[in-house]
């Protein structure tokens, strides 16, 4: 299952698509061209980019994909992950990525 965090980081990708595509991820339909910025496997990085379709493999049916960016090509998505990497550094003084974004979409969704 793909859960898109409230606070989303989108790079290259035009507003009026962002929806329709998410909705097409949701519904494990193939798409082109997008990247997604999720927690890492390793616990030892900061973020991982995978492309879309990686998750319509049957390693992910059985995990929660938590989404915090969305990027429309492999160089947006480099740039958005070094994007929320300094916007963690700014906030915290550290790189702990994940708790920073985590808390993040907490407040967002607290109507923030």
């Amino acid at each position: 299952m793909v859960v898109w965090k409230e606070a989303l980081y989108v790079a290259g990708i035009p507003e009026k698509k962002q929806k329709r595509i998410m909705r097409s991820i949701e519904k494990k339909r193939p798409v082109k061209d997008v990247y997604l910025l999720t927690a890492p496997s390793n616990e030892n990085n900061c973020l991982e980019y995978v492309k879309a379709n990686q998750i319509l493999q049957p390693y992910y049916r059985k995990r929660d994909v938590v989404v915090y960016g969305l990027a429309g090509s492999e160089a947006a998505a480099q740039e958005l992950a070094a994007s929320m990497l300094c916007d963690t550094y700014l906030s915290t003084g550290d790189f702990q990525v994940i708790p920073h974004l985590e808390r993040r979409s907490g407040e967002a969704g607290d109507g923030s």
